[in-house]
């Protein structure tokens, strides 16, 4: 933990909270574009209750801005779609850069290696989000009609729905920052060494989400400067879990060299007969 403070990874931590803010709304704008081509129809709902699953918190400047856009999305052309993809991946870009770093990586990528997998990154977040609103879309319709009467027959679903919805967020957490672990570092990484510490950085961040919701719960604290104090939320709320996701890839990469210096076990001399 000492060695985690005296390190950068705070400084990175901060970097990714205000990449994350500033690309937060292009991300969002070139989803809903996406989606409109991909998608016979736009939930801007569904889109909202994602997002906010991934909140500790109601912003209601992150809904707001989510809701104008779903309603008139502009046409992008060419140039405003590079813009977009480029203001989106920032984030990554700072990712990227963070996890090269707590992962103790002596040489990071390159410029053009760099941007290319922030791209990777944005490609992969934007199909893993317009696949969840497909689910999420089919599901209501499904639900619509023969759910309603499962549920009529069996109300013990309703409580096991309602754990599924609460808790989803956390395996899917500690999914994606495996991932993440594995496959963003310049480095030789194998693919065991990576679950510790993700799953160490979904537990803390699913204990941060309870003890920051339970903060945040009384609105009035935050009443005297309106939605200024919403973004710093937001923005403590990133920061928070950029720091649980750079102390997992400590955990990982810790793990990864402690693997390595165990002395192998000599084989055991042949036993010779007679």
């Amino acid at each position: 933990m000492i060695e985690f403070y005296n390190s950068s990874n705070l400084t990175f931590a901060s970097s990714i909270a205000y990449y994350s803010l500033l690309s937060f709304f292009p991300f969002v704008l070139l989803l809903l574009t996406l989606s409109g081509r991909l998608l016979d129809r736009i939930n801007d709902a569904t889109l909202v209750e994602i997002v906010m699953r991934a909140l500790p918190s109601h912003f209601d400047f992150v809904i707001d801005q989510i809701e104008q856009l779903s309603k008139a999305p502009p046409a992008l052309g060419i140039v405003g779609t590079i813009v977009l993809i480029w203001a989106s991946m920032g984030v990554f870009g700072a990712l990227t850069s963070a996890v090269n770093h707590a992962w103790g990586v002596d040489q990071p990528p390159g410029f053009f290696k760099h941007k290319l997998i922030a791209f990777l990154m944005l490609t992969i977040a934007a199909l893993l989000m317009i696949a969840a609103l497909a689910l999420m879309s089919a599901a209501e319709v499904a639900q619509s009609w023969w759910f309603t009467g499962l549920l009529s027959r069996y109300p013990s679903l309703t409580t096991l729905r309602g754990f599924v919805v609460r808790n989803a967020p956390t395996p899917m957490f500690v999914l994606i920052v495996g991932l993440i672990y594995y496959f963003v570092p310049n480095a030789k990484v194998r693919l065991r060494d990576v679950w510790y510490g993700a799953i160490m950085a979904g537990v803390l961040w699913r204990l941060a989400f309870a003890g920051f919701s339970a903060y945040v719960r009384n609105a009035s604290r935050f009443s005297v400067n309106g939605s200024i104090a919403a973004v710093v939320v937001f923005l403590v709320w990133v920061y928070l879990s950029a720091v649980i996701l750079l102390y997992g890839v400590e955990v990982s990469a810790a793990y990864a060299r402690l693997r390595k210096n165990l002395p192998q076990q000599a084989p055991a001399a042949p036993v010779r007969e007679g």
